[in-house]
């Protein structure tokens, strides 16, 4: 790989501080992360800019129930709930389904964190130690071909799977290129796996391996999240640490290249990238997203830079995930994915990039305020990520008709969004708590990695915060967490301890006319 580009990011003049009180939150989250962290890397860091999105008008959170139909196992409680009740006698040991029915499951070690899909393959992210200890390391590659007999067909082992890919695995749809960095506890780097899932998906072939073995080259570049660009030529990665980002020029995936390494702020997470890939989209800790001009890296100028063009925030979200760009009628918008608060999606609108404005918010009922102590005492000892959103996916990025998420111990939950101001539930999968597998699951975060000691005085700002339990999680709800994959009527998910899902829409529910 080329040596690191140390660059610092182009602040536009009479760009306004951020706050005080999110300067001190910020700072806290960088403590938090850094505590965690199994490599610093250490970059010049930049003044920041911050400013509210704004509205018009009050902005409408609220989402109407999904109507299930025959074969329903229909939720107990509020939308999105599992309730205490359903946790003391077992019932949420049976889960929940509602217009989505499981086709194929291969639980087999868990899943770390974030997973992904392609074809007729599922592919399982990796936590430490598991990722070196498991009887299958690395990430395990799941063939579900045959829904009734799915099988581990391979388990990818090089410095990147092994160091943990957190939420760095990710699929190009177009190229067929599986990428991830070693993270390592929560953020890392230097070495990042390419593989080829084009030619035959149940065995992956290691691009970038040194002379035909699975080694690979080490670089400094950061490492928690990462992304792609639509043309399939930059993969994008942020570190929580230093607020960290880099662009790694995957024209030939064989030969990775260090494009830029910089940094935006104090602490970073997901990205998302225009469908030109002159514009990046990242998301911030705490909530909100800055927009920068990516043209320099999309060019491959020479000494390229990001330019910061806004910042938006947002006061009821404590983490933004990631960012997808989207245009419906022709119109820019931006989806915003808040994990932890229970602060949902939210839809920007972001046809003056300047002043990106936040159109409509996506809660499920047990998100809404009035619930915070209901929230509290289903989820008290289940860890951190409770009825939270995580990584969503829309059908399409031009008119979607529907949206996907991972909702932690909310489960699947898909949305229809031909209309973005009228959004509405058509179905639900959260799947059955897997109660008594601890031991069974080596490789779900949800079974091994407790967080809420870390980020005990981040949380302390906040009314709205998660329970800060951090003894071992009693298991009665699952963490879904990747972003599924939409597939005619199927839909490929995976989560912490349930593994690899695929799963069938009943009902008519979807496809939408």
């Amino acid at each position: 790989m080329k040596p690191l580009i140390r660059s610092e990011i182009p602040v536009a003049a009479g760009a306004r501080g951020a706050s005080g009180r999110t300067l001190v939150r910020m700072r806290r989250a960088g403590q938090a992360a850094g505590a965690l962290a199994a490599v610093v890397i250490t970059v010049a860091l930049t003044a920041g800019v911050s400013g509210p999105a704004t509205a018009d008008a009050p902005v409408d959170s609220t989402v109407g129930r999904a109507e299930c139909g025959p074969g329903a196992a229909p939720e107990t409680g509020l939308q999105g709930q599992v309730p205490l009740a359903d946790r003391t006698s077992g019932r949420s040991r049976q889960g929940y389904r509602c217009n989505l029915e499981l086709v194929s499951q291969y639980q087999g070690q868990g899943q770390g964190t974030v997973g992904a899909s392609y074809g007729k393959c599922q592919y399982l992210g990796t936590i430490l130690p598991s990722a070196v200890t498991a009887k299958n390391k690395g990430v395990n590659v799941i063939d579900m071909s045959d829904p009734r007999r799915p099988k581990l067909t391979d388990s990818l082992v090089s410095p990147a799977t092994l160091g943990g890919t957190w939420e760095t695995l990710k699929v190009h749809e177009g190229r067929g290129l599986l990428a991830a960095v070693s993270v390592g506890l929560l953020s890392g780097g230097f070495f990042v796996s390419v593989y080829d899932v084009k030619t035959d998906c149940t065995r992956p072939r290691l691009l970038n391996g040194i002379n035909g073995t699975n080694l690979t080259m080490p670089a400094v570049f950061p490492g928690h999240e990462a992304g792609w660009s639509p043309d399939g030529r930059t993969y994008w990665t942020t570190g929580t640490v230093g607020g960290t980002i880099a662009a790694l020029d995957m024209t030939n995936p064989a030969k990775p290249q260090v494009l830029y390494n910089g940094t935006t702020g104090l602490v970073n997470h997901g990205v998302g990238v225009s469908a030109d890939g002159n514009r990046l989209y990242v998301a911030e800790i705490p909530a909100g997203v800055i927009t920068f001009d990516a043209s320099d890296i999309q060019q491959r100028k020479p000494q390229p830079q990001l330019r910061r063009i806004s910042t938006a925030t947002w006061p009821d979200g404590m983490v933004t995930q990631h960012l997808v760009p989207f245009t419906d009628r022709g119109r820019p918008y931006l989806l915003a994915v808040d994990e932890l608060g229970s602060s949902g999606v939210r839809i920007l609108d972001i046809s003056d990039e300047r002043a990106p404005r936040v159109v409509r918010e996506l809660k499920l009922e047990i998100n809404r305020p009035e619930h915070v102590a209901v929230r509290g005492a289903d989820t008290a000892k289940n860890g951190i990520f409770g009825y939270d959103s995580h990584y969503c996916t829309l059908d399409r990025l031009t008119d979607p008709t529907a949206l996907a998420c991972g909702w932690a111990q909310s489960g699947i939950r898909v949305f229809d969004v031909r209309d973005l101001q009228r959004p509405r539930e058509i179905a639900y999968f959260n799947p059955p708590a897997q109660v008594g597998k601890r031991a069974q699951l080596v490789n779900s975060a949800h079974a091994f990695v407790p967080f809420g000691a870390a980020f005990s005085d981040i949380l302390k700002d906040y009314p709205d915060k998660p329970p800060l339990y951090t003894g071992e999680t009693d298991m009665t709800a699952d963490w879904c967490m990747s972003p599924p994959r939409f597939a005619g009527d199927r839909l490929w998910v995976s989560c912490d301890d349930n593994g690899a899902l695929l799963l069938r829409f009943t009902n008519g529910a979807y496809p939408l006319r």
